[in-house]
């Protein structure tokens, strides 16, 4: 989709040559018959460089091909009507790039999700932050040998004790075992000093954007989804959310931050050779999940029955699980990097969400 629109903008700009070519004598122009003057052949080119512009740095992912793209299409409209009989139909393609430029102006206003997300990442950072001494062997004493041994795959020891993250996430995401998938990308910032978590998506189906918002700061969640930033889809929040939310934290940590168990109010029970309980407890939520390691001590399961599944038809109590794999060192830190989110349902086990980690950094400032 990327690419396409891309090659959308560039084409239309590269038509803007046409002008150019007909006001500086370049070639024969039979489908412009209005006269141009030199002046409004270099508007015409003005214009194609813009969007061409606009179109690479849209291919490539830059913010900045907004600042190309919207004085792009405004110039073009201009000309368009001074040449409306020979290029009216150019209107359409303006109106077609211009749709992406209204949604990030309304990504851009105070009660957009992305404003929001952003509004309490700040502040969230902004709060003090005890010491980050060295986690030590020593202070791996009081885990049970299963969580020792993870937290030195992950090369817990000798780094600083985690206090926040930053991670970034490619995903796919669907509301049925028989949806199909969205593609999508999520930031989320996790603290633990006390805990909280922002988590923030960006998915498209069929072509029309969908915004994601998790809030779980001060003991209290919620969960939005809208569409194209504007028309509400989810709205949630309370005691039930906020439980589930508390599932999730958990996984985060044990998933993600290991080493933040050492701080936090984590209890364990050995199961077997390769699984513990794990219970952990925030702002009067305690919630329990199994986890499974395997032969060479990484975390490759969780399963939770304290976890609901929410959907159109209300809440149900349904075991969580999420596989894990795919370990492998990103930004210098040894994690696994590949999760999903399955519901263990009666008729089976399905994903509704894949996630790959694309970074991360701990203790982070911005």
């Amino acid at each position: 989709m990327r690419i396409a629109f891309a090659i959308l903008i560039g084409i239309h700009g590269l038509i803007h040559m046409l002008g150019s070519a007909k006001a500086f004598g370049w070639a024969e122009v039979p489908q412009l018959r209005t006269p141009m003057s030199p002046l409004v052949g270099a508007l015409w080119l003005g214009t194609a460089i813009l969007l061409v512009g606009a179109a690479i740095g849209f291919a490539l992912g830059a913010h900045w091909w907004s600042w190309l793209a919207l004085p792009g299409i405004a110039l073009s409209q201009v000309l368009i009507t001074h040449s409306w009989n020979d290029a009216k139909f150019g209107t359409i393609a303006n109106v077609v790039i211009a749709i992406p430029l209204v949604l990030l102006a309304l990504d851009a206003r105070p009660s957009s999700f992305r404003s929001r997300f952003a509004h309490d990442r700040d502040a969230l950072l902004a709060r003090p932050v005890r010491p980050t001494p060295v986690v030590t062997e020593a202070d791996l004493a009081s885990l049970p040998p299963l969580m020792q041994t993870y937290l030195r795959r992950v090369s817990a020891v000798g780094r600083p004790r985690v206090r926040s993250l930053r991670v970034q996430f490619n995903a796919q995401m669907r509301s049925s075992a028989t949806s199909s998938w969205m593609q999508s990308t999520a930031t989320q910032y996790e603290f633990f000093d006390p805990p909280a978590r922002l988590f923030y998506m960006n998915a498209t189906r069929s072509g029309i954007p969908i915004d994601v918002f998790h809030r779980y700061v001060d003991g209290a969640a919620t969960f939005q989804v809208r569409i194209a930033g504007l028309l509400p889809l989810v709205d949630k929040s309370g005691p039930v959310l906020t439980r589930a939310e508390t599932v999730t934290l958990m996984n985060d940590i044990v998933v993600m931050a290991p080493a933040a168990v050492l701080d936090l109010p984590f209890t364990w029970k050995t199961l077997g050779d390769r699984s513990l309980q794990a219970t952990f407890t925030n702002a009067g939520n305690t919630v329990a999940a199994t986890l499974k390691f395997d032969a060479g001590g990484d975390l490759v399961g969780f399963l939770s029955n304290d976890r609901t599944q929410e959907d159109a038809k209300g809440s149900r109590n349904v075991p969580w699980s999420t596989p894990i794999s795919g370990y492998r060192e990103v930004d210098g830190i040894r994690i696994g990097t590949l999760g999903e989110a399955n519901w263990v349902e009666t008729s089976g086990e399905w994903t509704y969400g894949k996630f790959q980690i694309r970074s991360i950094a701990y203790n982070v400032y911005k």
